[in-house]
């Protein structure tokens, strides 16, 4: 009989009391950002990692009446496939909250080449010596795996320090799954090993929980900030930036030498909040900002401004390009017609464009709000440019 250094029994059920304090803050962040999609799986993982610490804590209870006379234990596969899946679900639950466009497709079909075939194996024969341990070793590092891919991804980039933690906490599960497989495959390793690999593997999922549980609780309040930054940044009823967005992102943009900047006024849109009602009017200026994102792109910054006023800035390309992009916008919008149950309407929009150097927006929309009010002096649905430079 191997002599026990450590208390088994002891170990996993302090583990397990631990994990139930995770859980216990893991429900909390669920319920407090269950509208986010990934931290259910997030849960339900916690949940799943703390049975299957019960369920070893009971295995090692009955050993350690027998005093530890056997490892069997070490094979019972039921409570390690609990253990596998919880990890997947780990990974299935960054998927879901980073929002990756890649199926899941390859997370599960290689969980499932790598499991079934062993729980098959299993039910037919009996296991070999640390069979069990070489199945979750390696369950867990694929998952951990695609956990890091996940966590390397652009949709990952805006999580900052938070993303690194959950990069590093997985090297080191990984590490210490390989340590404790490396041990436990070595020579006459159930009379020698089993205990500091019992410890490693219990250490591994109380300290991997512990950080991952910190990581969700960080990534939902960041979500939360960005959410708050988005309210703050975005018009409701455009759907594109406010005011405030469009300063901050215009002061975030690359330093250029030349921009442009374009006032664009509806015609009369008073008229038809008083003649067909707010309700239509609000279906107008979602019209307009539609069409206003889908011809600038990604190449400008735009905004609504005030009621019926919208604003776009772009780094200068050369003065007749931004001119065709403004008329191309006002001919767009002179064409559509905003239908509402019976009522078809057609608006126009009148344009000022200002260019100079980029440092100095506010002389540049001081310049643009002219040739603005210029345009409509000369009776509205066109565009006017001011040729001379601010500065």
């Amino acid at each position: 009989m191997p002599v026990v250094l450590l208390d088994l029994f002891t170990i996993t059920i302090f583990t397990a009391i631990g994990l139930s304090f995770l859980a216990v803050i893991m429900l909390c962040t669920w319920l407090a950002n269950r509208r986010y999609d990934g931290v259910g799986y997030w849960l339900i993982s916690s949940l799943l990692v703390l049975a299957y610490s019960f369920i070893m804590a009971e295995q090692l209870w009955l050993f350690k009446l027998e005093g530890y006379a056997s490892h069997t234990w070490l094979n019972v596969i039921r409570p390690n496939i609990l253990l596998c899946l919880a990890v997947c679900l780990i990974a299935h639950g960054f998927h879901r909250f980073l929002q990756i466009n890649q199926s899941l497709l390859w997370l599960y079909a290689t969980q499932c080449l790598l499991i079934v075939p062993f729980y098959a194996y299993a039910l037919s024969f009996e296991l070999l010596p640390l069979y069990t341990t070489v199945l979750t070793t390696a369950s867990t590092s694929i998952s951990f795996l695609f956990i890091s891919h996940y966590l390397i991804s652009y949709q990952a980039k805006q999580y900052g320090m938070t993303r690194v933690i959950c990069l590093l906490t997985c090297g080191l599960s990984l590490l210490l799954s390989v340590t404790r497989l490396v041990l436990l495959v070595q020579e006459e390793p159930l009379l020698n090993c089993v205990e500091i690999t019992t410890a490693i593997a219990c250490i591994n999922m109380l300290m991997t929980q512990c950080f991952l549980t910190f990581c969700y609780l960080m990534l939902c309040t960041q979500r939360n900030a960005f959410s708050l930054q988005h309210m703050s940044f975005t018009d409701p009823l455009a759907n594109i930036y406010n005011r405030r967005g469009y300063q901050h992102a215009i002061a975030a943009l690359a330093p250029h030498k030349e921009a442009a900047v374009m006032i664009l006024d509806i015609d009369h849109f008073k008229n038809i909040n008083d003649e067909y009602g707010h309700a239509v009017g609000d279906l107008v200026i979602k019209d307009i900002a539609n069409i206003i994102a889908s011809s600038c792109g990604s190449m400008c910054v735009y905004a609504r401004t005030g009621g019926e006023e919208f604003s776009i800035y772009s780094p200068l390309i050369s003065a007749s390009k931004i001119e065709n992009l403004a008329e191309e916008i006002r001919l767009i919008i002179m064409d559509h017609t905003t239908v509402k149950a019976a009522l078809a309407i057609k608006v126009t929009a009148s344009i000022g464009i200002s260019v100079g150097q980029s440092v100095n927006v506010f002389a540049l929309e001081e310049e643009a709000d002219k040739a603005l009010y210029q345009a409509k002096r000369d009776g509205r649905n066109c565009t006017v440019m001011q040729l001379s430079m601010a500065s």
